[in-house]
């Protein structure tokens, strides 16, 4: 399976990961065009839109550009990535008039290679494109394997990349701990603050944009949230970014009314950063007597937080029926 991080459907034009090296690519395809000496090699990949370019050798006419897309329903397109992986050779000449892209005019020699992720799922393919014949079709074929070694390697490498990402105990955008830190280090602190008597309590944060204000939040909010839950609690306390939306607060306190008393500080010093965002929270209270385990304990705080959201949209739901039978009345 491919990593969780990786979307296959999205566009590799759009990504910034250093694995991907599409300059590479393309002097990779510069080199096949002069060894087939063809008019046209491009690197194209299956989006969910449909088939873009990605990278192309330098041609007379630009046919085949980076960026460029195919409809997702190109019968061409679709023999090609789910071909064999020793690949194909087209006499376009045989395909009748219209069946073709525009681009493919003129046309008559095609050479490709599908190209994989690394789980075996199509990623896309490499094409050679000529206005003369195919010659020796099954050599020339056999020539492009290195060539799509060289692109499912770097595929690899971009999955390997995001697993180990995946496995790091810091969360890149604020520099907590991230989902997998937290489960690794929160257990041990949990177990040795019950061996001390001491209290516990779960927090849930989720960053809100005010009603009625067009505000988008954005990774600097987060990293601000993130701040400010990390200068509020405790030395032993444990905070991470638990999800994309959501941050996690595990802290030992003497009684309830600490957790309410952490969820002001947080909310106090957020309206002084920006009046024009709100936090979300929700909290369970666990006794050192408790023997539930930290998965229990997330679970029941995150039901908080969902069941508090739900009311809220009840009851902002209910304003606005009663704003509406007021103005008609």
């Amino acid at each position: 399976m491919l990593p969780e991080t990786v979307n296959p459907h999205a566009s590799l034009l759009e990504s910034d990961s250093p694995q991907i090296n599409l300059v590479r690519w393309m002097h990779q395809c510069e080199l096949i065009k002069r060894y087939y000496e063809a008019d046209y090699v491009f690197v194209v990949q299956k989006i969910t839109s449909g088939f873009e370019i990605l990278v192309s050798a330098i041609s007379e006419i630009p046919h085949f550009t980076s960026g460029q897309t195919f409809d997702r329903d190109t019968p061409l397109f679709l023999d090609l990535v789910n071909a064999m992986p020793d690949g194909v050779s087209l006499d376009l000449s045989r395909y009748a008039t219209g069946e073709l892209p525009v681009e493919f005019d003129d046309c008559v020699g095609l050479l490709a290679r599908p190209i994989l992720w690394p789980d075996g799922s199509i990623f896309g393919c490499l094409c050679v494109l000529s206005h003369n014949k195919v010659e020796n079709q099954s050599l020339n074929s056999l020539m492009l394997e290195p060539f799509q070694i060289l692109l499912q390697q770097d595929l690899a490498l971009l999955c390997q990349s995001h697993r180990v990402e995946s496995l790091s105990m810091r969360d890149r955008e604020t520099g907590m701990l991230n989902h997998y830190g937290f489960i690794m280090m929160a257990p041990r602190q949990l177990n040795l603050g019950r061996r001390f008597g001491a209290h516990a309590g779960i927090i849930f944060f989720e960053l809100l944009s005010e009603p009625n204000k067009s505000q988008t939040i954005t990774e600097r909010h987060h990293r601000m949230l993130g701040n400010i839950v990390q200068h509020t609690i405790r030395t032993a306390d444990i905070a991470a970014h638990y999800t994309e939306t959501l941050f996690v607060v595990l802290a030992f306190l003497d009684n309830e009314r600490d957790l309410r008393h952490i969820v002001h500080r947080v909310e106090k010093q957020l309206e002084q950063q920006d009046p024009n965002l709100k936090v979300d929270h929700s909290f369970r209270f666990f006794t050192p007597d408790t023997s539930t385990k930290l998965g229990p304990m997330l679970t029941l705080a995150k039901e908080n937080l969902h069941s508090w959201q739900q009311e809220q949209k009840i009851k902002a739901q209910a304003a606005t029926e009663n704003t509406t039978e007021t103005l008609v009345e």
